[in-house]
C-alpha cells in the first residue's frame, strides 16, 4: 500500500475502537482470540474461514490471506503454509477487515478518510497485533524508550504472537520515526510495519545496505549508526539508525529508525534526513489530544519529540499507553489508579 508509512495514530485509534466493538458485541472475545484465533474464528456466525495455498489466498493485503466480502457467508481466506502462529495473524487480520465493513461505526472513519484503503489495511495489522499482544505483556521500559532488535524477538519467544504481530506491536513503540521489518536469509523482506517512514516493500532486496549486509555476513546481532533501506524501484532512504537480530536460523529481524533510537543516549536526526523540524506540522500522539500543530519549540529533551500547546509530548504519550479502561465504570486511568494486573479501578472495586 502506498500509505503504509502513515495513519500512525489514527490506525491505533481504529484498532482500539475494533477491540471496543468485538467486546461490546462478543463479551470475552479477545481473550478468546488471543488463545486460539483460527479455531475461535472458524466456528464464528456470519463468516467462513478456508485454508488455500499461497498463490489463491494472496490479495492486497500486506500477509498472506485475503477478505472476500462478496462470497456468501463473506470469507477469511489464510495461506496455509504458514506456522500456526503466522495463520492466527493472518485471520485476525482477515477478521478486522470484515469487522471495518460490516460496523457503521467502525465504517464512518474510513470514508472520511483520502486513503481509506490504507488505513484499513493498518488498522487490521494493528487490531491483530493488539489481540495477539495487549499492553500487560509488553515491558513498561520498552513502552518508554522504545524497542531494540532483541527486544522483538523476545517478544516473540516469551509469547504466541507470530513474527509479524510483534514487528507490529514494536514499530508502534517507535519514540520517532523508523519501520521495524522482518526478513529471510537472503535479506529480502518478507514483511514491513513502518511508523512515519515508508518503508521497503514485501520481497524488496535489502542484503546491500550496511545493516542486512553485516547481520547475513557474520550471523549475528549487529548495529550500524549510518545504514537506509533500499526502495523496489532501486532508490534509497536518507541515512538511519539500526540494529538487527535473528529470530531464529531463518528470520532476521531489523529495527530502523531516523533518531531517538534506545540503544544510544544521544541520537540526532542522520545527516540528510531530518535536519531540522522547525516550521513543519506535527500531530500530537497522545490518544486524548491528537492535536496539529507547527514546531516553534525546542523538543522535549529527554523523548526529542515535539511539544504541544497543551505541553503534550512523546513522555505524555507513552505515558498514556499505560492507562486501562476499567471495565466497571468505562474510564480511561492511570495505572495508579487500579492494584496489580486487574481491570477494574479502585473506586470500582
Amino acid at each position: 500500500m502506498t500509505a503504509r508509512g502513515s495513519h500512525h495514530q489514527t490506525r491505533r485509534d481504529q484498532a482500539a475502537a475494533m477491540i471496543r466493538v468485538l467486546e461490546r458485541e462478543h463479551p470475552g472475545a479477545v481473550a478468546r482470540l488471543r488463545d486460539d484465533p483460527l479455531t475461535v474464528l472458524s466456528g464464528w456466525p456470519g463468516i467462513r474461514v478456508v485454508l488455500a495455498d499461497e498463490s489463491s489466498a494472496g490479495g492486497n493485503c500486506s500477509i498472506a490471506g485475503r477478505y472476500d466480502d462478496e462470497a456468501v457467508p463473506p470469507t477469511l481466506v489464510v495461506g496455509a503454509a504458514r506456522s500456526h502462529r503466522r495463520r492466527g495473524f493472518t485471520v485476525l487480520h482477515e477478521f478486522g477487515h470484515h469487522l471495518q465493513r460490516t460496523t457503521l461505526e467502525l465504517g464512518q472513519p474510513l470514508v472520511t478518510t483520502v486513503d481509506s484503503e490504507g488505513l484499513e489495511e493498518v488498522a487490521c495489522d494493528e487490531f491483530a497485533s493488539r489481540v495477539l499482544l495487549p499492553d500487560e505483556l509488553i515491558a513498561d521500559e520498552i513502552k518508554m524508550r522504545g524497542p531494540c532488535a532483541n527486544d522483538v524477538v523476545d517478544l516473540f519467544d516469551s509469547s504466541q504472537a507470530s513474527r509479524e504481530a510483534c514487528c507490529v506491536r514494536a514499530a508502534n513503540l517507535l519514540r520517532g520515526a523508523g519501520a521495524v521489518l522482518l526478513l529471510d536469509t537472503a535479506g529480502s523482506v518478507l514483511f514491513a510495519s513502518p511508523r512515519g517512514l515508508v518503508p521497503p516493500a514485501r520481497g524488496s532486496d535489502q542484503s546491500r545496505t550496511p545493516l542486512i549486509e553485516a547481520a547475513l555476513r557474520h550471523r549475528a546481532f549487529v548495529q550500524r549508526d549510518e545504514t537506509f533501506v533500499i526502495y523496489r524501484n532501486g532508490d534509497t532512504s536518507g541515512h538511519v539508525y539500526g540494529q538487527a537480530a535473528w529470530c531464529d536460523d531463518d528470520h532476521l529481524i531489523a529495527v530502523v529508525a531516523c533518531d531517538n533510537v534506545p540503544w544510544l543516549s544521544f541520537a540526532l536526526p542522520r545527516p540528510g534526513t531530518q535536519r531540522s523540524r522547525f516550521g513543519t506540522w506535527w500531530t500530537c500522539e497522545t490518544p486524548a489530544c491528537s492535536d496539529t500543530f507547527m514546531i516553534t519549540e525546542s523538543p522535549c529533551e529527554r523523548c526529542a519529540q515535539p511539544r504541544c500547546g497543551h505541553g503534550h509530548c512523546g513522555c505524555t504519550a507513552a505515558r498514556a499507553q499505560l492507562d486501562r479502561e476499567c471495565s466497571g465504570c468505562r474510564l480511561t486511568l492511570p495505572r495508579r489508579c487500579f492494584d496489580g494486573a486487574t481491570m477494574v479501578c479502585r473506586d470500582c472495586s
